[in-house]
């Protein structure tokens, strides 16, 4: 179909590097390369066609002559233009030209000479620079600069993805244990993600402790060279019927004495404290890092003579509260704004001496007003058998199982008959009346609604949500 040139001489054989790699798959290939794409698209549906176009692309491809490329370098020098004029005898004026180098520019990239498989595959997009043909002394003309300043950065972050691909690429694990190894290092807080909703994994504070704990009590095995050679020893005593005994009584002498040694002088990380750069705001004597149930904070050295606290942002210094302009519903003080493991919420100012708090939106930063309890209803769960539970929502009421989370059946309100939905109704209605939720102020008598935002203190005020004037209040 194409030509000599796109067969190779002997056919391509394949194989992998990488020694973990699950190699036993039969390929999926066309029974008859004669059948095109082509010659069967109407006889295929649109996703049908899609995946054999792929299937024998990449067969034929597979089995095809490389591409060649040409390296090419370009060098484009900018020459600035100056004319001079002169005035002859007959008034007439001659411009003359002056070409002036000014700017040297550069541009590395490739240029295709043969497509060898690309001819069945087609052209990659975006891998590398593709020159266009060009020819010595050619004039060419800018269409577009933009000037940019680079800076030098430090390596990109870890996802789950880079993070899979560099444990194979050091030969750790193996291909059925990458998920439990990134799976434990999160469950255990060891890494967590950048911001929520970024790919992005970064270290924390615990998992910093952890990490350089382990390596000053255990450097041989903490070491990725060791880690290495322990699955290439594992691979010859299967492969090669190595002397298993001999290998774990290498590894398995100096690791005990290491470990007695840990048993006895290692004590648990989340009672590490390091000394911060900070005074104690209550007492001034010093401060110092400790770990509790939502990560590292700042505590004063004193404890617990003296029980000053205050969480930390990244970078370890101390987040002092910000006082909002919502009212505490249990007290009335002032509440200030906070984060606990399920993000952040409003606390009052007084506490521990009252605890009233406020949940706020985790995404929209919103406050959620205070809800009845739910009321439990006759009608049963349609997978348990439990009783439903009843709540009311923006778009009415709504029946769910009270086994929740361990039982998530749900029945439709709309799908019950009109007489059921009535009574459940007026018993809803009794229900709220009987548990009346406060309602959430702020500090010039207005009732915040589900749409407003808490504003700070001392801040500019924002274009808000909703906050209506109570009449009882004006």
């Amino acid at each position: 179909e194409w030509g000599e040139a796109y067969l190779p001489d002997k056919p391509n054989f394949y194989s992998s590097s990488n020694k973990s790699a699950q190699e036993a798959h039969e390929a999926i290939r066309p029974t008859d390369t004669s059948i095109t794409p082509k010659r069967v698209r109407r006889d295929l549906t649109d996703d049908q066609y899609k995946l054999y176009r792929m299937i024998w692309e990449r067969f034929l491809g597979c089995q095809m002559t490389a591409a060649q490329w040409d390296a090419t370098t370009v060098l484009i020098e900018a020459k600035r233009e100056e004319r001079s004029a002169k005035s002859d005898g007959d008034d007439s004026r001659s411009s003359h030209h002056a070409l002036h180098s000014s700017a040297l520019f550069k541009a590395t990239g490739r240029t295709l000479v043969f497509d060898g498989y690309y001819k069945a595959v087609g052209l990659p997009n975006g891998d590398g620079m593709i020159l266009p043909p060009l020819e010595q002394e050619q004039r060419v003309g800018p269409m577009q600069i933009d000037p940019t300043q680079h800076f030098s950065s430090p390596p990109p972050r870890y996802t789950e993805a880079s993070l899979q691909k560099k444990l194979e690429e050091e030969g750790i694990g193996r291909p059925s244990t990458y998920a439990p190894i990134i799976s434990t290092i999160q469950r255990r807080k060891y890494v967590q993600p950048v911001a929520r909703g970024d790919r992005r994994l970064m270290a924390t504070d615990l998992g910093k402790v952890v990490t350089d704990m382990l390596t000053a009590a255990f450097p041989k095995v903490m070491d990725i060279a060791y880690t290495r050679e322990m699955e290439t020893e594992l691979d010859k005593v299967e492969d090669e019927h190595h002397d298993w005994v001999t290998m774990l009584r290498n590894f398995y002498e100096p690791f005990k004495a290491n470990l007695d040694r840990a048993h006895d002088e290692m004590i648990h990380a989340k009672a590490v404290t390091e000394p911060a750069p900070f005074d104690c705001k209550k007492c001034g004597a010093s401060t110092m890092y400790r770990f509790g149930k939502n990560g590292r904070f700042l505590s004063c050295s004193t404890y617990p003579d003296c029980d000053y606290a205050a969480p930390i942002d990244r970078d370890g210094s101390p987040m002092e509260a910000e006082l909002t302009d919502i009212l505490c519903p249990l007290c009335g003080s002032g509440m200030t704004k906070r984060h606990g493991r399920f993000g952040p919420f409003l606390g009052c100012a007084n506490y521990p001496t009252c605890k009233g708090i406020v949940k706020l939106d985790p995404k929209k930063q919103t406050v959620v007003p205070p809800k009845p309890p739910p009321l439990q209803t006759d009608v049963m769960c349609p997978k348990c058998d439990a009783p439903l539970n009843m709540r009311r929502s923006k778009r009415g009421p709504w029946l769910s199982c009270s086994r929740f989370p361990k039982c998530r059946g749900r029945v439709g309100f709309k799908s019950l008959d009109d007489k059921q939905q009535a009574q459940l109704e007026a018993a809803l209605a009794k229900h709220e009346a009987a548990n009346p939720q406060p309602k959430i102020r702020t500090t010039d008598g207005r009732v915040a609604g589900d749409d407003y935002v808490p504003r700070i203190v001392g801040e500019d005020a924002p274009a808000n949500g909703d906050a209506s004037v109570d009449s009882d209040a004006a």
